[in-house]
């Protein structure tokens, strides 16, 4: 049995080192105070339970990835899916949070942000100087994301599956939520594994 604590406490089963209520302090801290008060509050909601599922599914892949075993393949590939699709939620929600405030707007109302919009706010407060290539791996990430893409079933060409692969997918996606997690790292969750400076 793989335990993400790396201990052999608990036999019988998995075991966490932090849940959704260890991230509203860094949340609070990122997500601009002048947004109305019911988006920063949903935003917030929906981004600590992306967060902590976050932890997991980097907590099953790279033990994998450094040839533990821990998977069947097939699921190892759809767990890099699943974690590239969670990060870029984490992007968009708050780069989209970062236009409307440096728009001055609450958000209260507003519809989509394209995402032409909201990568540049995002890179502007997590990445100013382009030290860490935060655009590069949003770019990286969202190509992974538009991948599965039903509407466009009929217009693409057959997945490469390699894309989807940890060199390829996840280590873009991680260095993205690592490059986020610098902002304000005084207060990430302690227990965390979703930290570490990007290079």
């Amino acid at each position: 049995m793989f335990f993400i604590t790396a201990s052999d406490d608990r036999p019988d089963g998995w075991v966490n080192l932090s849940d959704a209520n260890h991230w509203p302090v860094w949340l609070g801290q990122n997500i601009p105070p002048d947004l109305h008060a019911d988006v920063r509050a949903r935003l917030g909601s929906n981004l600590k339970h992306i967060l902590v599922g976050l932890e997991l599914k980097k907590a099953l892949i790279q033990p994998h990835a450094q040839g533990g075993g821990v998977l069947f393949e097939p699921y190892f590939q759809t767990l890099i899916f699943e974690f590239c699709v969670g990060v870029f939620s984490v992007l968009e929600g708050l780069g989209s949070a970062h236009w409307l405030s440096q728009q001055h707007r609450d958000g209260a109302g507003h519809g989509k942000i394209n995402r032409n919009a909201w990568r540049p706010a995002l890179c502007a407060v997590y990445d100013p100087a382009g030290d860490h290539g935060l655009d590069a791996a949003v770019s990286q990430t969202a190509d992974v994301r538009d991948k599965l893409h039903q509407d466009q079933i009929g217009a693409r060409t057959a997945i490469d599956w390699h894309a989807m692969g940890y060199e390829a997918a996840f280590i873009p996606a991680d260095l993205a939520i690592r490059t986020l997690l610098l902002r304000h790292s005084d207060v990430t969750p302690g227990t965390t594994n979703l930290t570490g400076a990007p290079a």
